[in-house]
């Protein structure tokens, strides 16, 4: 079992010796993948709701695509920015209470490659993130957090119909903060990245629990070499 997981590992390093970034080039990676999210806390306090909860809230699975830009700054050090797209959020184990976040993040994060000519990257910085679409379901109801169509009279006394910000969407943060951590690998072109965004804003501005967003992402992407 030892000499053939050798072999193995000799053999993805000599296919994978090029597998690295070079200094002063550019690179694209497009990805694809899924994501497990969870909040620190509990969000809301279930004395003051309706009916009875267990407040410990629970993960859930989510989907995430994007893309990354790098700039290799010397030939294991590299610099990234990206832009994906990911839900985040929780619920309760009944699932009678939930809260779901779509978001557009953009990460940028410093990529260290710690083993010459291997594909392994260990990663690091920090993300922003906008909110597209908030829900929230309580007892079982799904509410819209964001937008609500109204019907109101303009200056010339007509009456007209748009999109209105509620006063649930208010409560939310628009914006998050967080850290991404992650470790990649990449064979012949093929990137496999795990990734972790610890949050730092309340998901809520009026939480006393000061709930914030954990994120597990997994992500498979193609790695396209633009030169220099």
């Amino acid at each position: 079992m030892k000499k053939m997981l050798f072999v193995v590992i000799a053999m993805m390093t000599t296919v994978n010796i090029n597998a690295q970034i070079e200094e002063g080039n550019w690179y694209v990676t497009p990805k694809l993948g899924f994501g497990i999210s969870d909040m620190t806390g509990t969000l809301f306090d279930p004395t003051k709701a309706e009916g009875t909860y267990d407040a410990t809230l629970r993960s859930i699975a989510t989907f995430t695509a994007g893309v990354e830009f790098q700039y290799a700054i010397i030939d294991q050090l590299g610099l990234s920015a990206g832009l994906n797209y990911g839900r985040r959020g929780s619920k309760t184990e009944d699932n009678m209470f939930r809260v779901s976040m779509d978001y557009v993040n953009i990460p940028v994060t410093l990529d260290f490659y710690p083993i010459p000519n291997v594909g392994l990257a260990v990663k690091a910085g920090v993300q922003v993130g906008f909110t597209t679409r908030k829900r929230l379901k309580v007892n079982g109801v799904e509410y819209n957090a964001d937008f609500d169509l109204v019907s109101f009279v303009d200056r010339w006394g007509r009456i007209r119909r748009g999109l209105w910000e509620n006063e649930l969407s208010r409560q939310f943060n628009k914006v998050d903060f967080s850290i991404p951590l992650a470790v990649s690998y990449e064979f012949m072109n093929v990137v496999l990245e795990a990734r972790y965004s610890l949050g730092l804003v309340n998901v809520m501005k009026d939480d006393p629990e000061n709930s914030k967003h954990r994120f597990w992402q997994f992500t498979l992407g193609y790695k396209f070499d633009l030169g220099d």
